[in-house]
């Protein structure tokens, strides 16, 4: 089956402040995914604990993590949530699953340790109040 190539011009509103979010929060957490460490600038992301479109979903290193692309993907899906005193925990509809090794270990390995690397500005570490927000949102999910 071939597919046809098709496009559209679309109109759309980009976050100007974006890439300095993400700029402070990885420097904040030295380089590294705070889940596992992974030390790859170009596969981590800066993470919102709480979404830009929520009001208080401000730009500012205390709404951010880094993360490398899987737990970004996971904490945004709600398959990877953290509780309000950093300590990771994994859906239980994933945690019943059965695959390979990413999601035995870079996953499901993870539910129950505590964040692998926060920053050391005390100003910088997430806040507590978005975390709680955040870790509802997970529990919600189921």
């Amino acid at each position: 089956m071939s597919l046809e190539r098709r496009y559209a011009t679309v109109q759309m509103k980009k976050r100007l402040h974006q890439a300095a979010f993400r700029q402070h929060v990885l420097r904040a957490y030295s380089q590294r995914c705070a889940v596992c460490r992974f030390p790859r600038p170009e596969l981590l992301d800066a993470a919102h604990i709480l979404p830009d479109r929520d009001e208080r979903g401000r730009p500012e290193v205390s709404n951010g993590l880094s993360l490398c692309k899987l737990h970004h993907g996971a904490f945004d899906t709600d398959l990877l949530g953290i509780r309000p005193d950093g300590i990771i925990e994994i859906a239980p509809r994933l945690l019943a699953e059965r695959d390979g090794p990413t999601l035995e270990y870079g996953l499901k390995g993870f539910a129950g340790q505590a964040l692998s690397i926060l920053p050391e500005a005390p100003a910088h570490r997430p806040r507590r109040e978005y975390l709680e927000a955040r870790y509802e949102r997970f529990r919600e999910a189921g």
